[in-house]
């Protein structure tokens, strides 16, 4: 469950940093990489760049769910301990 945790947190910061870099209107930080880096173009670039952002919104979205069936599947802690208060005040019943 914390390495669900640690995912998720480490792709929502990588989100956030990839969506400042982009700017909607073309300017922003995608367009003075691309203007430094010839080799791919600056077309090539912002096409990379909203590839990555679609992926990571991708990977978060299914790590939430997974994280939340796990969540409420439990990991079987939570019925032990209402079985156990069960039979103790069971057994206190009977005394």
């Amino acid at each position: 469950m914390a390495l669900l945790s640690v995912l998720i947190i480490m792709i929502a910061v990588l989100l956030i940093l990839i969506v400042i870099i982009q700017n909607s209107k073309g300017g922003g930080l995608d367009a003075n990489i691309a203007s430094q880096n010839q080799s791919f173009g600056a077309k090539k670039t912002t096409e990379i760049v909203e590839k990555v952002t679609w992926y990571l919104i991708g990977s978060l979205v299914v790590l939430c769910i997974i994280s939340t069936k796990s969540i409420s599947t439990g990991s079987g802690n939570d019925t032990e301990v209402t079985e156990t208060q069960e039979l103790q005040q069971e057994e206190e019943s009977e005394e």
